[in-house]
């Protein structure tokens, strides 16, 4: 299964950081990413995900809150829309 990847509308269409889901639910998700590479509150951006089945989808999120350390950053973000990234 495909790392879950972080862009932000700030970043070049080829940036983006790796993230962990840490949960997920119908209204939002959240991640943990490395320290170093934090978004500001209210960022908007996208978080491509990968399922068992091999279906990809791109989920457009806002960034609600951030809980950073010298190590990792555990974000919540409430998800906008999502759609299915055909291969």
């Amino acid at each position: 299964m495909p790392r879950p990847r972080l862009q932000l509308e700030s970043m070049g269409a080829s940036e983006g950081v790796f993230a962990e889901v840490l949960d997920l639910s119908a209204e939002g998700l959240t991640i943990a990413i490395e320290a170093g590479h934090p978004p500001a509150v209210g960022q908007h951006g996208s978080v491509v995900v990968g399922d068992r089945e091999g279906e990809t989808s791109d989920l457009r999120d806002t960034v609600r809150w951030i809980e950073a350390t010298s190590y990792i950053s555990v974000i919540g973000l409430s998800l906008d829309s999502a759609h299915r990234i055909e291969a």
